[in-house]
């Protein structure tokens, strides 16, 4: 396992280490998500990132209920989880022959924001190297991925915590590419829904999605998909970002990169 269990009982200590970062310094969000989610044992949950996990300190995850988890550190509750249904409509998956060359598009190959990314970054020497870039004449982002063999488990599939972490990078691309070049606005990950359907099996060709969903108030939604070699869904989520100020995500892409555009 990855966050490393001391001791068996309902307040479990754990230790996320630092090849999980997302931001530099913060657990990454689709990690932590994927932690409380394997926590519960469920198939779909909905889990609240309440404050930057730290990498590299001691946490306690505990279950005030049977469906619910949460995830302590020395600043008190990091993060919350409940087993709970995710109803999302699927855009048409993107083919293997439209991922491909989505890929190459990738803008963060040369204009990545946080380049040590777990998920997302081109610079993590063991990341899982998810690289969506846009899709010609759709309003999404998707990548070809092959999940890392040093990544899986003893059955050669990627934990849940991981497929989970590969879900949330895709969908913050999707709203950095699709929100108007010249936005103001700076977003954290506030909330994270996933719907986990089967196995996703290391060394084999995925499909991964990420499309925007739109702005409510102070928050941006997002949704993304994996999709297995068979074409068919292996997990889906979608993501509430926040709207902070002086830190987090810049959605313009004016802010971030110079020459980028949306195919």
């Amino acid at each position: 396992m990855t966050a490393h269990e001391r001791e068996r009982t309902p307040s479990r200590s754990l230790e996320i280490g630092a090849a999980y970062a997302g931001l530099p310094g913060i657990t990454h969000g689709g990690y932590v998500a994927g932690l409380l989610t394997a926590a519960l044992a469920a198939e779909s949950s909905r889990v609240r990132l309440r404050r930057p996990v730290p990498p590299a300190q001691a946490l306690r995850l505990e279950r005030p209920g049977p469906a619910e988890v949460e995830l302590h550190g020395d600043a008190g509750l990091l993060a919350d989880g409940v087993a709970a249904e995710l109803l999302l409509d699927v855009p048409e998956p993107v083919a293997p022959a439209e991922a491909r060359p989505a890929t190459r598009r990738f803008p963060g190959r040369t204009h990545h924001p946080y380049p040590g990314c777990l998920c997302c970054g081109p610079a993590h020497p063991r990341g899982l190297h998810v690289f969506p870039g846009p899709v010609s004449g759709r309003r999404l982002v998707a990548a070809l991925w092959v999940p890392p063999a040093q990544l899986a488990d003893d059955r050669g599939e990627l934990p849940s915590e991981l497929v989970c972490a590969a879900l949330d990078c895709p969908q913050l691309w999707a709203l950095m590419m699709h929100a108007p070049a010249g936005s103001s606005d700076r977003v954290i990950t506030a909330v994270l829904e996933t719907r986990l359907e089967g196995p996703v099996a290391a060394g084999e060709p995925h499909v991964v999605m990420g499309w925007p969903i739109g702005r409510d108030g102070r928050r941006w939604l997002a949704g993304a998909a994996i999709l297995g070699p068979d074409g068919e869904l292996r997990a889906a989520g979608r993501q509430t970002a926040a709207v902070v100020g002086g830190w987090g995500v810049a959605l313009g892409r004016d802010r971030w990169a110079t020459g980028v555009a949306a195919a």
